[in-house]
């Protein structure tokens, strides 16, 4: 039975038997996890903070599964995000980060890009940053890694390039619709050009640059 050694988010923790946990973590080189932490409500128990959602953790556990969970050996708190966990309207923004990727994920996927998405928008959200625009940032990064943005740089309808030009959303196409082409689709709603132009930055620019763009309530 070989051991791995990982690092990982706490997505969901829940108590079973008298005195064990299992948890699921989410980490970069193992995608989603499930494992059993034996012991882990023991009065003794050192590292029960390393338990909690959305704590970072370095995990020891063993690779052999059984039945369908793997043996948690070690867990060592590497960060809580202190000033997360010291803001309830924070802590309620985080939540709904790791429920989302527990929501995309199935276990055994890898995928880093989730696992470096959810570490660069816990740590944005360390920040003075509002948490709103955070979310936004987290939501449109996540539909662009899984491949499940909708089309916003030329009409869904007829391919016809926008270059910023008056359009409207239609949900049921999954994309923008250009002037030509509203009557494709009479529930589509207006989007402003701007807010077209920032979702698409949001999609293609690196996280540490997103962090400094100034948008408008009004976008």
């Amino acid at each position: 039975m070989s051991i791995q050694k990982t690092r990982g988010f706490v997505l969901r923790r829940e108590d079973v038997r008298e005195t064990s946990v299992l948890l699921t973590v989410y980490t970069r080189d193992f995608g989603k996890l499930k494992l059993i932490s034996k012991g882990a409500r023991s009065p003794d128990q050192r590292f029960a903070s390393s338990y909690e959602l959305f704590a970072l953790d370095d995990i020891v556990f063993y690779e052999r599964k059984k039945k369908g969970f793997f043996l948690l050996s070690q867990c060592e708190l590497v960060s809580f995000f202190p000033e997360v966990s010291g803001s309830l309207d924070r802590i309620c923004y985080a939540t709904y980060f790791i429920e989302l990727l527990d929501f995309v994920t199935q276990p055994g996927e890898k995928n880093p890009e989730l696992y470096d998405l959810l570490l660069d928008s816990l740590e944005f959200l360390c920040s003075n940053a509002s948490p709103k625009r955070v979310a936004r940032i987290f939501e449109i990064k996540m539909l662009s890694i899984l491949g499940l943005m909708p089309r916003l740089r030329s009409c869904v309808n007829c391919d016809k390039e926008l270059g910023g030009r008056e359009a409207r959303f239609s949900f049921s196409s999954g994309g923008v619709l250009c002037e030509a082409c509203f009557g494709a689709d009479r529930t589509a709603r207006p989007v402003l050009a701007g807010t077209i132009k920032f979702i698409s930055h949001i999609e293609e620019a690196p996280f540490d640059r997103i962090k400094q763009i100034k948008v408008s309530q009004r976008v």
